[in-house]
């Protein structure tokens, strides 16, 4: 009988981490499953979808920049994850599609300096996961770059979380205050854009920590800027690998093998 399938889907997808250390977790505990990488263009996604839906997928991981268009193709979505409008997770019940988020649980999981001032850069699903599991007694300032959506994003802000969105020319006092930086943009994924120069991370304290949610080989500009000020910088790594963690536990109900996972993603 073939494996229980499993997978990320996304674009760009097939340079995911997530395969390596979900295979490996599910060997370890001698499942009978898989996980692979489904890539697909955004024109195509109608198209892909159905075809997972043919396959009998059982469960399947969401990357930028469908964690919202998944929606639309669910049959229930938890009460977290519709405020959001972000669905990172997906899991067959019953014959139906239920979508969660693990994103922001598993963000906060990494922190480990105690912050209590946090600057976040970005309005997308992943920041929006990380605003609304932030631990009690965290001073959050959210910023984003000036687009002519930025009234949207700003009423979005407002309407979900009484936040009032800031423009990222505005930042620097922020900056001066933060224990935490993040970036939760897409800029730097596939290009050496950064959303903060090295002279703006020079306001910021010696002890501050900034993590840039994306992930490669090599660190993005955001974190070579960051590190050039002297401050510490990791990618979202070790995001990746807590909300990994999370989402299988929501598949198969056990304790994921984090130990393992971790050194899957890092070797």
């Amino acid at each position: 009988m073939a494996k229980a399938l499993y997978g990320l889907i996304g674009y760009p997808a097939m340079h995911s981490k997530s395969p390596r250390m979900q295979n490996a977790a599910m060997q370890d505990l001698q499942l009978d499953a898989m996980y692979q990488a489904f890539e697909f263009a955004p024109t195509k996604m109608n198209e892909e979808i159905q075809k997972l839906k043919l396959r009998n997928i059982h469960g399947f991981n969401v990357t930028m920049p469908y964690k919202k268009a998944i929606i639309d193709y669910l049959d229930e979505v938890d009460p977290v994850a519709k405020k959001l409008q972000s669905v990172n997770t997906v899991k067959k019940i019953n014959d139906k599609w239920v979508g969660t988020s693990t994103d922001g649980p598993g963000f906060w999981h990494t922190i480990k300096n105690d912050p209590q001032k946090v600057v976040l850069i970005g309005t997308g699903g992943a920041a929006r996961a990380i605003i609304s599991s932030k631990p009690n007694g965290i001073k959050l300032s959210v910023f984003n770059r000036n687009s002519r959506r930025f009234p949207e994003h700003q009423q979005q802000m407002k309407d979900l979380f009484g936040i009032e969105l800031q423009k990222l020319s505005e930042i620097d006092k922020d900056l001066q205050d933060a224990d935490l930086i993040i970036n939760a943009t897409n800029a730097g994924m596939r290009d050496n854009e950064s959303v903060l120069t090295e002279q703006d991370f020079l306001q910021a304290k010696s002890t501050a920590h900034v993590v840039d949610i994306i992930y490669r080989d090599f660190p993005t500009k955001f974190m070579e800027n960051a590190r050039s000020a002297g401050l510490t910088a990791e990618n979202g790594e070790n995001m990746l690998i807590a909300q990994g963690v999370l989402s299988f536990q929501f598949w198969f109900g056990q304790n994921a093998p984090e130990e393992l996972m971790t050194e899957m993603v890092h070797s």
